[in-house]
């Protein structure tokens, strides 16, 4: 077994110019590649559908096989073709297998063999884009977790989709090899699709014919594993029983999850369930609120987070289920969530399900192998809550939601764990009529550490954390020789940046405008230039006239009381980070003994800016109304908030999106949200520009630490 770079792969041109246009959205998700070096994996599977008998039996009646010849009865060169047509004499093949032994399948689960290799099978993607692509041929499914596609806007459905095939059969047609970089890439575009358009899949294989051969594509929350070429003359068996594996009627068999399951009516679905185990360990089953789930990752490799809404079937509360693929050397987030078990302001979790199974078994794998980084599958039952903060109505609800939050935040440091990953996102508020403490509510706890344990010599990492919210510290990480490890400081930081973006792009009563320029370099990949910028907001001691007119003055001097206490705060550590480890152990240790300090100080102040508010609404009723009605927001060509919660998008972006960063290993959130074009100039533009002109003199102070090190 070997691995290869996908961007090795992937490099060269292909021979579709259509394929070239898509490899923007597949690129980012695959990662290195597992080149198997022999058929094993193939010859290993499926064997529980079709003993060797049973299959040698079907060679011996089909008249698509030679026992005398023992080959299958195809052209013998692409040459001698029938009529130019190498599909019909493969869909003979293909049909003949399925007709034999799944000829006792019911009605309702049906697999059935279709040549689309002129049909266009429309893609779904979160930037609407018109692509589609051809299979040569796929198996179409019929079944419980299998729905017609909507081909257009207007949602006119199609007989033939990827939301309602089980796999997909490519057959090379020119006596040309195909480059495997091309082969690769259509495959992971298929497999894409489905994921996408399957939020049950669990994996999904695909076969390559060219040919005498075939050749396996495996695909999981890993990545991409394939097998070598396999004759399929020669080993008649393995081809059958694959043949079977990617149309079992089991939907198991074929890569889905069937702890999930729809009903269809009209081909679409209606009304679903999902099973899972209570608190005490015993099955239930929940009722879905929606068909569809409410988040989603659709993307091949990574945590491929799924969240559903559900039903207690008892009492009827609503529930959030989160389905997620982490890293295999990472704590799950269970754990976390157990020891937050009571705290008010962060999630509170009903049950969970911490190992339901893992990609080195979907590999058949004992042991991974180098180059192989396994993912365990959890799924956790947890309280539902309201929505993201970015959607507040007045002034009050968000900072009593962001004190709330903090203040979970600060409890969660208590019990020994740290968030590092706050973001806009990740801070909900509270259930209706939420009492001051359940104003808001921190969620997500994928990236937390115990950091008493496992962070203390943990340093700092860029790409974990989404990047608009990541501290100065974090951001400098990778360009600092001995980074400090994330600390407490970090995420209140994040905090910051949270009330920052909130005051920059809104007005007191939640209304939108674009996003301005400064925030929008702040979602840059260049975690340098955020930085850079950040420090440059740091040092200013102004907000831009326009800011100041849409907020009441205790927000202003709230912004201006964190950011002098931020910015002192943040002095403090870039001057730690650059020296060296045995000279800053007893300041960090200072730091460290003041967390109680720096909490309360910030829950100080902004208690003190709500209490300000309380006495301004008390004079003026009108002016700050708790409880006014949602406010219709302007429709702007660059939303200021981007949707984490949206289908993958193209590896481009803009201000629609965050980057979410993850650990070298967790790349779904590495590629998954991504940049479009810059957005247009926009009022406080001068402003962004007396930022830019100070990051050269925040790189200068960052050169003159490196330098007194170097002396030392």
């Amino acid at each position: 077994m070997r691995t290869r770079s996908s961007d090795k792969k992937t490099r060269a041109r292909s021979l579709d110019r259509t394929l070239d246009e898509q490899k923007r959205f597949v690129n980012p998700e695959l990662g290195e590649v597992i080149c198997l070096e022999d058929g094993a994996f193939a010859r290993s599977l499926y064997h529980h559908l079709a003993p060797k008998s049973a299959i040698t039996d079907f060679l011996r009646k089909s008249r698509s096989y030679s026992l005398t010849q023992r080959r299958w009865k195809l052209p013998r060169s692409y040459n001698k073709r029938l009529d130019n047509d190498l599909f019909t004499p493969f869909l003979n093949i293909f049909s003949s297998i399925l007709k034999h032994f799944w000829n006792e399948s019911t009605a309702q689960v049906v697999r059935e063999i279709i040549d689309t290799h002129n049909i266009s099978l429309p893609h779904h993607e979160g930037d609407s884009t018109t692509h589609s692509s051809r299979p040569s041929f796929v198996i179409r499914a019929k079944g419980p977790s299998f729905q017609l596609s909507r081909a257009t806007a207007a949602g006119n459905l199609v007989d033939t989709g990827f939301s309602n095939v089980a796999s997909c059969i490519d057959i090379q047609v020119t006596d040309k090899d195909m480059p495997m970089s091309e082969q690769l890439m259509r495959a992971a575009i298929y497999a894409r699709q489905i994921f996408i358009q399957q939020p049950n899949r669990r994996f999904v294989r695909l076969l390559a014919l060219c040919a005498e051969h075939f050749r396996l594509f495996h695909f999981d929350r890993s990545g991409i594993q394939y097998t070598p070429y396999i004759n399929f003359h020669d080993d008649p068996h393995t081809f059958v029983r694959i043949i079977l594996g990617l149309s079992s009627p089991d939907e198991s068999d074929i890569g889905l999850d069937s702890s999930i399951q729809w009903t269809i009516e009209n081909g679409r679905k209606v009304g679903g369930t999902l099973r899972t185990c209570n608190y005490d360990n015993q099955e239930i089953v929940y009722p879905l609120t929606n068909v569809e789930p409410f988040f989603f990752r659709g993307c091949i490799r990574g945590r491929a987070t799924i969240c559903w809404s559900v039903r207690d079937p008892v009492n009827g509360e609503e529930l959030v289920v989160k389905d997620s693929w982490k890293s295999g050397d990472r704590l799950s987030e269970h754990v976390y969530l157990q020891d937050a078990f009571g705290t008010p302001g962060v999630a509170q979790m009903v049950s969970c399900e911490p190992e339901r199974d893992a990609t080195k078994t979907l590999r058949g794998f004992s042991d991974s192998p180098p180059g192989f980084h396994n993912r365990i599958e959890t799924r956790i039952v947890m309280k539902t809550y309201g929505t993201s903060i970015r959607n507040f109505t007045s002034v009050m609800q968000v900072l009593g939601a962001l004190r709330d939050a903090i203040a979970g935040h600060m409890e969660l440091h208590k019990k020994g764990t740290l968030h590092r990953d706050v973001s806009i996102h990740n801070v909900l508020f509270g259930k209706p009529g939420a009492e001051p403490g359940c104003r808001g509510v921190l969620i997500d706890l994928d990236m937390a550490i115990h950091y008493l344990t496992d962070g203390s010599k943990q340093p700092a990492n860029c790409r974990i954390g989404t990047r608009l919210y990541q501290s100065i510290a974090v951001l400098s990480s990778g360009k600092v020789r001995c980074p400090l490890p994330h600390d407490h400081l970090d995420d209140l930081e994040s905090f910051f940046y949270i009330f920052v973006h909130i005051l920059f792009v809104c007005d007191a009563q939640g209304v939108s405008y674009p996003l301005p320029e400064m925030l929008s370099e702040w979602n840059k990949q260049n975690a340098g230039v955020a930085a850079g910028l950040k420090e440059a907001l740091l040092a200013r001691a102004f907000v831009p006239s326009e800011v100041e007119e849409r907020w009441p003055i205790p927000c202003l001097d709230l912004f201006h009381d964190l950011r002098a206490f931020i910015s002192s705060l943040v002095r403090q550590k870039q001057e730690l980070n650059y020296s060296k480890p045995v000279a800053r152990e007893e300041k960090v240790k200072e730091l460290a003994a003041n967390v109680d300090q720096h909490y309360t100080h910030v829950l100080q102040l902004l208690d003190r800016a709500i209490e300000a508010l309380i006495q301004a609404e008390t004079e003026t009723p009108a002016a700050t109304n708790i409880d006014q009605p949602a406010v219709v927001r302007p429709t702007n060509t660059h939303p200021p908030f981007p949707d984490s919660h949206s289908a993958p998008t193209a590896p481009q972006g803009g201000p629609d999106s965050q980057l979410k960063i993850g650990t070298g290993e967790e790349v779904e959130e590495a590629g998954e949200e991504v940049y479009r074009d810059d957005p247009p100039a926009v009022p406080g533009s001068c402003y962004v520009d007396q930022q830019k002109m100070e990051i050269q003199s925040a790189f200068n102070t960052h050169k003159r630490m490196r330098v007194e090190i170097r002396e030392e």
